[in-house]
C-alpha cells in the first residue's frame, strides 16, 4: 500500500453579522484515503467571543462532525482582530476518497469580523 505525506489548509473568514460558516478544506483524491495525523489551527477575533471549531470528515460513506478545541488565548495589538484562538492535536482521522473535508467555524455574537486558520497533515494513502 503505497502512501505519501500530504498536507492541506484552509482559511475560513466570518464577517460582521455571521455566525457560521463551513468552508471545503480540499476534495480527497479517487483512490486516496487522507489519514489525518495532526491538526492546528489559529483563529483571529474579538475577546470574549469563543469561537466554535470542527472538522467534518467522511468514513466508510458516514459523515462525522468532530470538534476541535483550542489551548490558547493571547492578545494582540490588531484593532480588527484583537485576540488570537490556537491550538493543535494529534488526530486519528479517515476521509474516504472522493469526499470533502470541510472546516465548520461558529460563534455565538456575530460582531466583527473573525479569521480561522486551519492546518492539516497525515498521510495519503492508496486504496
Amino acid at each position: 500500500m503505497a502512501q505519501r505525506p500530504f498536507q492541506t489548509g484552509a482559511v475560513v473568514n466570518l464577517t460582521a453579522g455571521e455566525s457560521v460558516k463551513d468552508a471545503v478544506v480540499c476534495t480527497i483524491p479517487a483512490k486516496k484515503r487522507f489519514e489525518i495525523k495532526f491538526l492546528g489551527i489559529n483563529g483571529f477575533g474579538h475577546p470574549n467571543q469563543p469561537l466554535f471549531y470542527a472538522l467534518q470528515v467522511t468514513t466508510k460513506s458516514v459523515h462525522g462532525i468532530y470538534p476541535v478545541a483550542p489551548t490558547g488565548i493571547s492578545e494582540l495589538a490588531e484593532p480588527e482582530f484583537p485576540t488570537r484562538y490556537f491550538g493543535s492535536q494529534e488526530a486519528m482521522l479517515y476521509a474516504d476518497p472522493k469526499s470533502d473535508l470541510i472546516f465548520s467555524v461558529a460563534r455565538k455574537e456575530a460582531t466583527g469580523n473573525v479569521r480561522v486558520f486551519i492546518n492539516l497533515c497525515g498521510m495519503l494513502v492508496d486504496v
